[in-house]
């Protein structure tokens, strides 16, 4: 009688050694994807000084409890031509400034944040110059006076309706 005997074949035709190996192919390029994202994308919203960040929080509702004692509020509007235009009341006897600083913040991209001036027109009316608006995102945005003694604040999505900015009680 002859025996018959199988030769197994060799590893690499077998199922097992991929299945045991594609757990740690995984792995490794889902940390070279990951390193890859690390190394060329931006991290602004990473803050390095949380010390010196905290102590301007502090000053930030300062100004804002400022202009709620000036009793200020502000509509922005889309002039007909895309620029901003700013209309500022203040309670009786408060001086209104020559001019007005706006902040127009993305609220995840810095490289999409706009700093505006915006020049008096005449009774509590200011106009930028060139101050292009967005269409549309998440912004933050920051009525200021040239001395940075009081800030008006409001989120919008779109300019398409005139933002109010309310002073904070």
């Amino acid at each position: 009688m002859v025996a018959l005997v199988m030769t197994p074949p060799p590893w690499y035709r077998q199922i097992w050694p991929w299945l045991l190996m594609l757990m740690p192919a995984t792995a490794l390029f889902g940390g070279i994807a990951t390193f890859w994202l690390a190394a060329t994308t931006n991290n602004a919203l990473v803050v390095d000084d949380y010390y010196r960040e905290g102590k301007a929080i502090n000053q930030q509702l300062a100004r804002d409890t400022k202009a709620t004692q000036l009793g200020l509020t502000a509509t922005l509007t889309r002039a007909a031509d895309g620029r901003a235009r700013i209309e500022l009341a203040a309670a009786p006897g408060t001086a209104l400034p020559p001019a007005l600083t706006l902040r127009v913040v993305h609220a995840t991209r810095a490289e999409l944040d706009q700093l505006h001036q915006l020049n008096a027109a005449g009774q509590g009316s200011y106009v930028a110059a060139a101050a292009q608006l967005p269409r549309e995102g998440r912004w933050n945005l920051m009525i200021e006076e040239p001395a940075n003694t009081w800030r008006l604040t409001a989120t919008v999505t779109s300019f398409d309706q005139p933002v109010v900015f309310k002073s904070q009680p």
